[in-house]
């Protein structure tokens, strides 16, 4: 089987080159991983609609059925994920990694995509979340967003959006879990795992 990788990234994101994003893109396709990693319309006034639209013509396009689809979504692109699915209705991925979603106060200055983090009507399929204890963008501890969501999580100790500003640049445990479906983090002084 072969696996094929789609990341969306999140709010005001830009694809900067400092970016865990571009920097796992890039190892990806080293590795000769096929990696789609889209520029999404307008990231400062992003419309759930455009983002929709390019996200399923891009999960359609990771492969064939029996290639092993991963996505990996940051921040508002998790919503972005979880709007998906829900309006799919039906799991269009095999592993999912959720990466530090915000919170509902954010989102409610972000356009039409506070309807979209509401409960889905299907559970995420083969998701897992990953946040900091504490994030600039989401005030609920993220036990509170996972089981809302119906998804396991993993908290990693300390503060920040899992973001260049954070340290975040070279990432080696989330290019652990993409090729391998587990990380190191797991085993981080301080993570804890949530379940679902």
């Amino acid at each position: 089987m072969t696996a094929r990788v789609l990341l969306l990234h999140g709010y005001q994101h830009m694809r900067p080159r400092a970016h865990w994003m571009w920097w796992l893109a890039e190892e990806l396709r080293r590795r000769r991983v096929p990696v789609q990693y889209p520029q999404l319309p307008n990231p400062g006034d992003p419309v759930l609609e455009d983002w929709s639209a390019i996200a399923a013509t891009e999960i359609d396009m990771t492969g064939a059925a029996d290639d092993e689809r991963i996505v990996i979504a940051h921040s508002l692109g998790t919503v972005l994920w979880r709007h998906l699915e829900t309006v799919q209705g039906r799991p269009l991925a095999d592993r999912v990694l959720l990466v530090a979603p915000p919170g509902p106060e954010q989102l409610s200055r972000i356009g039409d995509f506070a309807s979209a983090a509401g409960a889905p009507d299907t559970p995420l399929a083969a998701a897992t979340m990953l946040a900091r204890e504490v994030d600039p963008y989401r005030r609920e501890p993220l036990e509170a967003v996972a089981a809302s969501w119906g998804v396991p999580g993993i908290v990693l100790p300390g503060t920040g959006h899992l973001n260049p500003d954070d340290g975040h640049g070279p990432w080696p445990a989330v290019l652990e879990w993409t090729m391998r479906g587990d990380a190191e983090w797991r085993l981080a002084e301080g993570a804890r795992s949530l379940d679902a």
